[in-house]
């Protein structure tokens, strides 16, 4: 046993214990000799750390089971991850946490049934044949896939992780910092033997993203009803795919009919598939839009260092119930806002136009045509629990905005360019309406083309236009012409 027992505790630590928490917490990243001479007690009353020896051994494996996996970077992706799959699941509840919410839904993530594939791909056959006479582009003819919740997590991952990864890193090392700014005995001065504090505190700080990140992605695949659901193309190219028991709890939740529910989803997701099919360019620009966004955020660091004291990093279930809001406070600066418009305007004219077509195709052939719209249009305007996570997560909100309007804007297009003519403004980007045409903000006057300098901007209209167009019309019926002789 050390001579030196840190008191107050119900054991009475020693330091050596202190010692092999931190070097099986950290590992490599503390060279042998690092801890010598250091003020152990301060260092554990400082980050919380509990003093009986036995709660220590399993707060040391614990932190050591957080670690592991993190593999390059600073996040640990390994856990996010599992964090996801038994958010997915329903089994990542902690009693009281408030950034753990109880699942949402049925109970667990059962298998598709077969009559839940079979109606599903039912009703993806019905909605392919009403479908198909209101386009100009496409219907996709792959087979629809029917997924469970954790199916849908798997094809999803990929896309999500490459989203946030841009915020990820600067969360990670921000969180580091304040982390480290209230352990203070953990810098360069008292780590004299080598070790890596920053690299210590950044492994925390990914550590704390990866917990809440796995919450929001695990908890919203409960939610989503297919891979389109927040107009992003989420899953595989050119395949629709919806989620058999996601989409029995809206039928029960909301008291709906269920074959046309199927059949309305089922149009949903199709369309959405058929657009990011029709334009390549739109899914490429939305993760672009996406990426721009993430990689300009930045934390209120002064919120983040308070959020921080209270931390016990012993305790891997206190990790997991601070909220998002408690530790991420975004700010966004001018340019941020203006990304943040585009991106919204962007996914409301997505969302308006398969309102807009999967309408049309269904409009006297559902039930409950308008209050399956209402239904979509209130989660998409509010926000699901799990997106408001997400959104506080990463701060990238996945909203539209407008979507009334950009609807308008649609049918107006259909009335005066037909089918081909609505389809043709996904062409290209610069054929789509701005926020500020949606808005009905005036815009500022284009600039004059190249080369009228002299030309249209100098005439000038008389003053009394009305009078010399009537006295021109007076000379035309009494068939004199310009130059008065008759002919």
């Amino acid at each position: 046993m050390s001579q030196n027992p840190m008191p107050g505790g119900s054991g009475d630590m020693d330091e050596e214990a202190l010692k092999r928490l931190l070097k099986e917490t950290f590992g490599d990243a503390l060279p042998e000799g690092a801890l010598d001479g250091l003020d152990l007690g301060a260092i554990a009353a400082q980050a919380n750390l509990p003093q009986d020896p036995a709660q220590l051994r399993a707060a040391a494996a614990q932190m050591q089971q957080m670690f592991m996996g993190s593999g390059e970077g600073p996040v640990n992706w390994t856990m996010a991850e599992d964090l996801a799959r038994r958010a997915a699941v329903g089994s990542l509840q902690i009693p009281g946490a408030p950034g753990a919410p109880a699942p949402t839904g049925s109970p667990g993530d059962p298998d598709p049934t077969p009559a839940q594939v079979q109606e599903l791909r039912e009703a993806a056959q019905v909605a392919r044949l009403w479908l198909d006479p209101v386009l100009a582009i496409d219907v996709p003819a792959a087979e629809l896939a029917v997924f469970s919740r954790g199916t849908w997590l798997h094809r999803t991952l990929p896309r999500w992780r490459s989203l946030v990864e841009p915020v990820a890193a600067y969360m990670a090392g921000a969180i580091g910092e304040a982390i480290a700014a209230q352990t203070a005995q953990m810098g360069e001065a008292v780590l004299p033997g080598g070790a890596d504090p920053a690299g210590m505190m950044e492994r925390i700080g990914g550590t704390l993203f990866a917990v809440q990140y796995g919450q929001a992605i695990g908890t919203l695949a409960r939610e989503a009803m297919g891979t389109t659901d927040l107009s992003l193309p989420l899953g595989r190219d050119g395949e629709p795919a919806l989620v058999a028991a996601n989409v029995a709890d809206l039928v029960d939740e909301n008291s709906l009919d269920a074959p046309a529910a199927r059949i309305f989803l089922a149009a949903r997701e199709i369309a959405h598939t058929a657009l990011f099919a029709a334009a390549p360019w739109l899914g490429k620009a939305l993760f672009s839009a996406i990426d721009d966004y993430a990689r300009g955020i930045t934390l209120d660091l002064d919120a983040l260092d308070e959020a921080v004291r209270e931390l016990d990093l012993s305790d891997p279930e206190s990790l997991q119930s601070r909220r998002p809001e408690d530790l991420f406070v975004f700010t966004r600066r001018a340019a941020q806002e203006r990304a943040l418009e585009e991106l919204a305007t962007t996914l409301a004219l997505i969302e308006a136009w398969v309102d807009h077509v999967t309408s049309r195709a269904l409009e006297g052939k559902l039930p409950q045509l308008d209050a399956l719209r209402e239904v979509l249009r209130r989660r998409r305007a509010s926000g699901s629990p799990a997106e408001q996570m997400l959104a506080s997560t990463v701060g990238i909100e996945l909203r539209p905005r407008r979507v009334r309007e950009a609807l308008s804007w649609w049918e107006s297009v259909l009335a005066t360019e037909g089918i081909e003519g609505r389809e043709a403004k996904w062409a290209h980007p610069d054929l789509l309406p701005g926020s500020e045409v949606l808005s009905g903000t005036p815009q500022a006057p284009r600039p004059a083309p190249e080369g009228a300098g002299d030309g249209a901007e100098a005439v000038e209209l008389p003053a009394d236009f009305d009078a010399e167009l009537e006295k021109l019309l007076r000379e035309e019926e009494g068939g004199t012409d310009a130059s008065g002789d008759g002919r």
